[in-house]
């Protein structure tokens, strides 16, 4: 067990940005560190957290000032800037991811969303540049006048994802409906749960299919709706 993430997990009121940072310090998945902070997941997290206790996680991750960018705001008084990467993180109570994981591809999108795609990888360059400038920035006013513009950058990648992301849901629930039939859906659903690693993009593939039966007064045990409820789908009929 990890005792930093049990008293979080034990917390009537839970704070995201505080068991976000607590993720980002024990996991190495930054699959799940990317889709969970872009999607302020909390019962994913929450479920993830309590994998890494009972794991016992201990080893705290090296890279974790490169992880996604996300200021914690229940993060204590700011770190002393050591002048090292790690430093000028903590000492602007951010966690820092430089790159996106996701597989989203830009030919698969309108045009429209191109343009959006197309943004959010030059916001990437700025969020990094911001980044090393914090590194070597000399007082504190000079971080935080970088800080602010880190973290403007992400809301705007923030926001152009969940303007993607939207799209790719809808699109995804469109053709299940469209095409909408209980064996497929119940097959796939049962397949997917099978899998020890489900990836963030898996998850949502469930939850429409799960959504879709649901809407159509379909009934599953209650084996498969424990394990919906472990991934955050919650299934009433």
């Amino acid at each position: 067990m990890n005792p930093e993430i049990d008293q979080y997990l034990q917390k009537k009121e839970k704070d995201f940005n505080e068991g976000f940072a607590l993720f980002c310090r024990y996991s190495r998945n930054e699959s799940l560190m990317s889709w969970i902070g872009r999607k302020k997941d909390e019962a994913r997290l929450v479920y993830e957290l309590g994998k890494l206790s009972r794991m016992g996680a201990s080893g705290i991750n090296p890279l974790a000032d490169r992880h996604i960018l996300l200021y914690n705001k229940a993060a204590g008084p700011a770190a002393e800037s050591s002048g090292s990467s790690a430093g000028a993180a903590a000492s602007a109570g951010i966690v820092f991811k430089t790159y996106d994981e996701r597989k989203t591809r830009r030919a698969d999108l309108p045009e429209r969303l191109q343009k959006v795609y197309d943004d959010i990888a030059g916001d990437y360059k700025l969020r990094r540049s911001y980044h090393e400038k914090m590194k070597t920035a000399m007082t504190d006013k000079d971080r935080a006048e970088l800080r602010a513009k880190v973290l403007e950058t992400q809301e705007r990648i923030d926001s152009g994802w969940e303007e993607i992301d939207k799209w790719l849901l809808e699109k995804e629930s469109g053709k299940v409906e469209e095409s909408f039939k209980e064996s497929t859906c119940r097959s796939y659903i049962s397949k997917m749960l099978r899998k020890k690693d489900l990836k963030p993009d898996q998850i949502e593939k469930i939850r429409i299919r799960a959504e879709a039966m649901q809407k159509h007064g379909c009934t599953l045990s209650d084996e498969i709706i424990d394990k919906l409820k472990t991934l955050g789908i919650i299934y009433q009929v």
